[in-house]
């Protein structure tokens, strides 16, 4: 039994030094290829600054120039220091001269090395491939970007979207969108690729938010509202009474991000729609416009029956100026869910010490909102007591 153990100790001590000797190899490698970056950075950099700085003041690039930036880009250690190089000019800047940039990439063959890379049966690497050509902005990617939606891979999905969104052609982006059966992205991340297209919005947003696909749609019509651009919001308006549900959500969201009050009467209607998501979006959204008119058909929407349109309607109550006001109401009358959810809501936005400051105040009314919260209170932790 002792000679197992012995041998035990011996085998495990031999994995551990070899495991030792192993790490301290790869990081002697990792520090080696640093160096050599740095060094290959300190010769590759300037010469990259050098011709995008005359393409920026608008100098002629010599044909010597662009020969030496070809033989760089040949060496596989120089590669990725030219991508990083390029990329930041992408990330930072804008203007005319970024469309030369991109020609300068396509005839040192950028584009194209990136594009090869799309063949690769790596996930990983032909999701990297998509990211970098949606960085480098080349319409030359199109094709073969659209190619990669077959790809039954959410991260190569999600880096092709992006790179389209980046690349801002309309007509690629629409038929991408349109064309692809089963998108393996979720809303938020959608929303978010729309949100960063770099071209012509408006046009994207009118003809998606009437796809005959309804997620899609909806996804489009959500985006517009983060663009408040008021020129959408008819358009946008004349699905809130749509027979599609997703549809009438995405559009409540929509009108109440841009803010466009004429369709306040509409929204206000859907606080009685069928589906309690509507109702409950509808609840949120009338808190958008900060209107005082809508506050007597929010106090109606405390009773309602599902949690979250009540849970709504309270919050946007409080968004509305001088609201606590209409407290007195609420908490004169005689629906304890109403009374709950309000008082909840105001415990949850903070706003318990601001009611306590009403204690001694001048204003009858606020006096009044004080003992009428402070009231229910009590009668609440009496009856937990019982």
């Amino acid at each position: 039994m002792e000679k197992y153990i012995y041998y035990s100790i011996v085998f495990f001590s031999i994995i551990i030094i070899f495991l030792y000797i192993y790490i301290i190899f790869q990081k002697l490698i990792e520090n080696r290829r640093e160096k050599k970056k740095a060094l290959y950075s300190n010769e590759v950099v300037p010469l990259i600054e050098s011709i995008i700085n005359k393409i920026i003041d608008g100098k002629i690039i010599t044909k010597e120039e662009i020969n030496e930036l070809e033989e760089i880009f040949r060496k596989e250690e120089n590669r990725e220091i030219v991508m990083e190089a390029s990329i930041y000019y992408f990330e930072n800047f804008t203007g005319g001269f970024i469309t030369e940039i991109i020609k300068l990439f396509e005839v040192v063959g950028i584009i194209d090395f990136e594009i090869k890379k799309l063949k690769s049966k790596n996930l990983y690497r032909k999701a990297l491939a998509c990211k970098r050509l949606g960085e480098f902005r080349s319409n030359k990617a199109i094709p073969y970007l659209l190619e990669e939606l077959n790809v039954r891979y959410a991260d190569v999905s999600y880096n092709v979207f992006l790179a389209l969104a980046k690349i801002g052609n309309e007509e690629a982006f629409i038929k991408a969108f349109s064309e692809s059966d089963n998108i393996m992205l979720s809303e938020r991340s959608l929303i978010e690729i729309v949100d960063s297209f770099e071209g012509d919005k408006i046009n994207i947003y009118k003809t998606m938010i009437n796809s005959n696909n309804s997620y899609v749609a909806s996804i489009f019509i959500k985006s517009a509202g983060n663009f408040k651009d008021y020129s959408l919001a008819e358009e946008i308006s004349s699905f809130l009474q749509d027979d599609n549900k997703e549809k009438r959500i995405a559009a409540i969201k929509s009108i109440g991000q841009i803010g466009d009050t004429r369709y306040i009467d509409k929204i206000t209607s859907l606080l009685k729609d069928k589906d309690w998501e509507v109702r409950a979006v509808a609840a949120r959204a009338l808190g958008m416009f900060g209107e005082k008119d809508v506050v007597n058909f929010l106090i109606t929407a405390l009773s309602d029956p599902q949690w979250f349109v009540r849970y709504n309607a309270a919050n946007s109550i409080l968004d509305v100026d001088n609201s606590f006001y209409y407290l007195i109401d609420i908490f004169q009358g005689e629906d304890k869910f109403a009374k709950d959810i309000m008082l909840s809501s105001i415990e949850n936005r903070g706003k318990m010490e601001l009611i306590n400051s009403f204690k001694y105040s001048e204003l009858p009314e606020r006096e009044k909102v004080y003992q009428l919260i402070h009231a229910y209170i009590t009668e609440k932790n009496e009856d937990e007591l019982l």
